[in-house]
This record gives C-alpha cells, sequence and structure tokens, in this order.
C-alpha cells in the first residue's frame, strides 16, 4: 500500500462524496497515515481515522438517517418549529446536536476510541513534534475568544487541558455544529489559560473549511509522502464565482461566503495544491438537506469515486516533487 496524508473539506450533508472519494482512493492502493477535516470532514476523517475501513463507511452512511441528526429538545418534538425557534434564540442553534454526538461516540467505541489518547501515533519521522503525533486533527472555531483551534493539538497551549484524556466525538460535534443549525459545544478549559472553564465551539469552516497545508512540512526537508486533498466542489475559476449582488440579500449571502471561504481561497489558487487535491462535483446538493434519499447518497458517492479515479489516473508523485516540494 502506497501512504499518504488526507485533508477533508467540510460540506454539511455531503459528506457521502468524501467517502466515495476515500473509497476510490483505498482502491487505488492508498492507505492513510493521518487524517485532517473540518465539520463533515472532520465526520468522515474520524470514522476513518478511527480504523473504519471505506466500504464500511459507505455502508454507514447509506443507512444513517440524517434527518435523526435534526433532534430537538424533547418537550418540543411534537412542535417542531417552535422547538427550532427556541433553540435558535435562547441556544444559538436550532437543533441540539446530541444525535450527531451519539452516532460518533457509538461508531467509534465499536473501534476501541474514545478519547484522543486513543488516536496516538507513533511516528518518528514525522516533523511534526511527538506531543501532536496523532492520527487525526479536527478544525474548530473558539467563537468565546474568536480563534482557531486544531484539536488535539491545540488543547494543552490554548485551553490547559490534557489532550489525551479529551472526547474524540466532542470536538468532531464542534468542528460540525454548523451556526444557527447545531448548538455550539462547550469544551472544557482552565480559566487560567482560557480565561474561563469552557469554550464554545462551533463549525471549523468559519476559520478555515480546507485545512489542506495542516501536515505540510515546515523543516525544509523532502516530504515523505503526499497530502491529498478532497473538496466538495468541482473545480472552477474565479471568473464562475462573480456574483451581481443586485440585491440586499444577494449581498448577504456574498458577504458570509466571503467570510467562509477567504481563509481558504490562497490554497485553491494554488498550482502545489490543486494538483494534489480531488475535487468531487456535488451540483445539485444542498450542505444542508438532511432528508437524503438513498438516491441522493448513492449520487454523491459516486461522484466521490469517479472524482477520485480521475484524480487518480492523472496523479504523478514524482512529477509533483520536481515542480513543487521544497527542499
Amino acid at each position: 500500500m502506497a501512504m499518504t496524508d488526507l485533508v477533508l473539506e467540510g460540506g454539511g450533508t455531503k459528506l457521502p462524496g468524501l467517502v466515495g472519494a476515500l473509497e476510490a482512493l483505498a482502491d487505488g492502493g492508498y492507505d492513510f497515515h493521518r487524517i485532517a477535516g473540518t465539520s463533515a470532514g472532520a465526520i468522515v476523517g474520524s470514522l476513518a481515522a478511527a480504523g473504519i475501513s471505506a466500504p464500511n463507511l459507505r455502508q454507514k452512511v447509506l443507512e444513517q438517517d440524517f434527518g435523526e441528526f435534526e433532534d430537538l429538545s424533547p418537550a418540543f418534538r411534537l412542535i417542531p418549529w417552535l422547538g427550532r425557534v427556541q433553540g435558535l434564540l435562547l441556544h444559538k442553534g436550532m437543533y441540539v446536536g446530541d444525535a450527531l454526538h451519539d452516532f460518533l461516540a457509538s461508531a467509534l467505541a465499536d473501534q476501541g476510541v474514545r478519547t484522543w489518547g486513543d488516536l496516538k501515533l507513533d511516528d518518528p519521522g514525522s516533523a511534526i513534534p511527538r506531543q501532536r503525533s496523532y492520527r487525526l486533527v479536527v478544525i474548530v472555531s473558539d467563537v468565546s475568544r474568536g480563534r482557531m483551534l486544531r484539536l488535539p493539538w491545540d488543547y494543552e497551549d490554548a485551553l490547559g487541558v490534557d489532550a489525551d484524556s479529551q472526547s474524540v466525538a466532542e470536538a468532531v460535534c464542534a468542528s460540525a455544529a454548523s451556526p444557527f443549525f447545531f448548538r455550539p459545544r462547550s469544551l472544557p478549559a482552565r480559566s487560567n489559560v482560557a480565561g474561563g472553564d469552557s469554550v464554545l465551539g462551533a463549525d471549523g469552516g468559519l476559520l478555515s473549511n480546507f485545512p489542506v497545508d495542516v501536515f505540510d512540512r515546515k523543516d525544509a526537508k523532502p516530504a515523505r509522502w503526499p497530502t491529498f486533498g478532497v473538496m466538495l466542489s468541482a473545480r472552477h475559476t474565479a471568473a464562475a464565482e462573480w456574483r451581481p449582488n443586485a440585491t440586499t440579500f444577494q449581498y448577504a449571502k456574498s458577504l458570509l461566503t466571503t467570510m467562509l471561504n477567504a481563509h481558504d481561497r490562497r490554497h485553491i489558487d494554488d498550482p502545489s495544491v490543486t494538483e494534489r487535491t480531488v475535487f468531487v462535483d456535488t451540483t445539485g446538493h444542498s450542505s444542508t438537506n438532511f432528508a437524503l434519499t438513498a438516491a441522493d447518497k448513492l449520487d454523491l458517492i459516486s461522484s466521490g469515486r469517479a472524482a477520485g479515479k480521475k484524480f487518480l489516473a492523472q496523479w504523478d508523485w514524482e512529477r509533483w516533487k520536481e515542480r513543487f516540494d521544497r527542499k
């Protein structure tokens, strides 16, 4: 098996596209050493990092009713619209998020993974410090202090807590807590480090939806193997994204899109990144459609597989190193 690190973009309920891409890469002979992800990328990445194979990931995605993740407080289950309003106004998100947490916690526990200590990686050849050697990294937005967290890397320095004792499922749920859809998650902290005994963790996509450079070497030595990215969007040009902003609604939507995407735009415009990235065409699918049918999921998985196969047919590690690897 060839080795690669992997970075998965966020994309809400379009996550079956990520599963399809992983299937294609695994079928192409690749094993995943470390995985980083945001939101949906954190969900799929956590399950893969825990040792769930691509075919089993496909099965889990097809069997899971995404609508169950739209969970409300018990008092409002008979009046869902009121529960959504109550959650949004009083708890910063329409849905509780416990159903997603329980799904992840159960799936990870089945693989023997509960805390970050279960994902430690013995990797003496890495340029990353030994205390940051884990199979998984997820991006979380610390909205209490307006900063990005790379968990588990930043638990000790940013939150003052021991990474190995913290819940993987809780961190992944924080990364996937889309603003106004899911309530932000409370992450434990020490007040002398974080200013309080907890911080609110929300969707990592607010600050970096595609952290493709997270595993790149910073010590001027050549990479041991590639880092592949997977994006839930077709490869496109800046011209195709021009927006008229003719109405207030269009302008507000453009402001939100800019906030979510500007940080990662520099990566997507870099040929050294685009040439190692799988672009999954998810046209026609919304990132907030929790009512995905089996046909919808299979379509996304198929798109991911096709994109992964197309990428591998063109990928040449030696050529990429000659062009871009910093010696």
